[in-house]
């Protein structure tokens, strides 16, 4: 009775703590209240809140503008966008991927520490006891290593401590020690020096190849910094020259008001001019807000945020756009844009990939066979426990006290003898490990494994999806070299055009001055109606927004020409480290 009383309390104790009481949190909502918890930030059941997500109240933001040239804007919003710099740790990530799957070849060392006691009613006689009660301690290490052949070793150190009370058991304790090799080594399946290794190479080319994707990420990221930093100058140029025409405008009006004073013009001419004023105060509105959603687009690309404000600081172009001499050559424009495009070596990395992964699939085709073996050395000792054991021998004599039965008259006799066996593997615990090292207690085996699927559908269809990524990555390559192709000729054309453009723009914007003047001096002598002068007025606007965006889109176009060639970082010093070779951990070379 006494023994049930502790195992009824521990149930109810147990029971009691695991259901909450009433208006009590469940215990996932709640932190831990013991201390240990502070010591293992893993352990806490919440997740600390990310910097990511919080968002400042009120909203903070720079009043700062800062002028910047074109290449201190590209500068700042590669060190500051948080996209890009998100995209430059995808390297790094895919870089951890080697690593990963050389783990593959890590040997593992494990191990096991265990203690089990026992008494339980015993019901063999020979035994000599009611009771068994039986003490077990072990200390266990195992290793265990894939080597680049393909072959699996495992190494088993076994370390036990058994005290039983048998009447047959001469030592207590007992001391057992093992030392254990097992190979596998593959005949088919997975079998070659360097076939296991191939999952590390496909990391590697996966690898590089995120990097030559960084690579083109940053070059297309360039370019919009430059279209962004080109289209502040663009709309800050176009609000100028709408300006302008509304002064034009607001002129036009006083002029024809005094005219209608002295009654040189009917009063409907006023009207004209003051209704082609309003509709130009509205292009320049227009303009405006153009000009204020460029700056917002630069800023927030760049993300300057030298006071870490929630809102960037204003980034104001410090260039004009001045037309460079660009010489635009198809041939030797797309025969570089072959070489160095980097989107063309990641794709060339995408399709190793998939050769690497058929080769794997196809090895899957073939049955597992498997050559296995072990060996293995033990070593035994304990403390010497005598042992009497009772039998019947043959005796010539009489051997007294009343224990032999004799046979016949001068056959001799049987007697009952007590024998006291001691074992000859007495000792100390050292001895087994000794005995272990003697090599005298020895045990091997080895065979073949055979194993084959009858049908092999799974290898079959992982062959024939590899044979389709494959090519599909070659014919995406394919695609992309005509892609590229397009996009040097286009932006060749783009070029060429967009200088064309400035040339024309630029005399057609002279024309349109010369043209307003001509048309000015006309309507101060009568030979020319308001319509006519405000239409003049529209006409050179009109040239004028034309030249800039002329300017603007020859700007963009070679910088266009040049991400089309590969060569729009190196025009702008941006360097981004190239794959080089890896270092291979000392636990994958063999």
């Amino acid at each position: 009775m006494s023994r049930r009383l502790p195992l009824a309390y521990l149930t109810v104790l147990a029971l009691a703590t695991a259901v909450p009481s009433a208006g009590e949190d469940p215990p996932d909502a709640r932190e831990p209240s013991w201390r240990g918890a502070g010591l293992a930030p893993s352990w806490r059941r919440s997740l600390p809140e990310s910097e990511a997500l919080r968002i400042p109240t009120p909203i903070t933001r720079d009043e700062e503008v800062e002028r910047v040239t074109l290449k201190e804007a590209i500068g700042i919003a590669l060190e500051n966008n948080p996209g890009i710099a998100a995209q430059r740790l995808e390297p790094t990530r895919q870089g951890a991927g080697v690593l990963q799957a050389g783990a593959t070849f890590d040997p593992t060392l494990s191990g096991e520490l265990t203690h089990r006691n026992s008494i339980t009613p015993n019901a063999s006689a020979l035994a000599g006891t009611r009771t068994l009660v039986t003490d077990d301690r072990s200390a266990n290490l195992h290793l265990f290593k894939t080597f680049r052949t393909g072959t699996t070793a495992t190494v088993d150190f076994l370390n036990d401590r058994l005290d039983t009370n048998p009447r047959f058991q001469q030592l207590r304790p007992e001391y057992q020690a093992a030392l254990n090799l097992s190979l596998v080594q593959p005949l088919l399946r997975n079998f070659g020096w360097d076939f296991s290794y191939l999952i590390v190479r496909v990391a590697e080319q996966v690898a590089d190849a995120a990097v030559y994707q960084y690579q083109a990420q940053v070059a297309d990221f360039v370019q919009q910094v430059i279209e962004a930093y080109w289209n502040v100058v663009r709309t800050r140029e176009n609000l100028e020259v709408q300006r302008e025409s509304k002064t034009l405008a607001d002129r036009t009006v006083h002029e024809n008001e005094a005219r209608v004073r002295v009654g040189l013009l009917p009063p409907v001419a006023v009207l004209e001019a003051e209704a082609d004023a309003k509709s130009r105060e509205e292009q320049v509105i227009q303009a405006d807000n153009d000009l204020a959603v460029a700056r917002q687009l630069l800023a927030q690309t760049a993300f300057y945020r030298p006071a870490d404000t929630f809102v960037p600081r204003t980034l104001e172009p410090a260039d004009e756009v001045v037309p460079e001499d660009v010489t635009v050559d198809i041939e030797h424009g797309l025969s570089t844009a072959l070489s160095n495009r980097p989107e063309i070596q990641a794709s060339a990395r995408g399709i190793l990939v998939q050769q690497l992964n058929e080769r794997i699939a196809t090895n899957g085709l073939l049955p597992r066979l498997d050559v296995v073996g072990s060996y293995g050395v033990n070593g035994l000792s304990g403390t010497n426990r005598a042992v009497s054991l009772t039998t019947v021998a043959f005796s010539p004599t009489d051997l007294g006290g009343g224990r032999c039965v004799p046979l016949g008259s001068g056959q001799g006799f049987i007697c009952k003898v007590v024998l006291n066996a001691a074992s000859p593997f007495a000792g100390s615990a050292s001895e087994a490990y000794r005995r272990l090292e003697s090599n005298d207690f020895r045990s091997y085996s080895f065979g073949l494994q055979f194993q084959m699927p009858l049908s092999n559908a799974l290898a079959r269809s992982e062959l024939t999806q590899s044979r389709i990524t494959r090519s599909q990555a070659e014919l995406n390559h394919r695609q992309l070299l005509s892609n590229v192709t397009l996009e040097v000729r286009k932006s060749a054309a783009d070029v060429t055009s967009a200088r064309q453009r400035i040339d024309t723009t630029r005399v057609a914007r002279a024309l349109a001055e010369e043209n307003l003047r001509n048309q000015e001096k006309r309507h101060e002598v009568g030979m020319a109606t308001t319509k006519d002068l405000l239409d003049f007025q529209t006409r050179l606007t009109s040239a004028r927004a034309a030249e800039v965006q002329a300017k603007v889109d020859y700007a963009i176009a070679v910088a266009s020409w040049l991400r089309a060639q590969g060569r729009l970082l190196a025009n702008y010093q941006v360097v981004v480290e190239q794959p080089g070779r890896r270092g291979t951990p000392w636990f994958a070379r063999f």
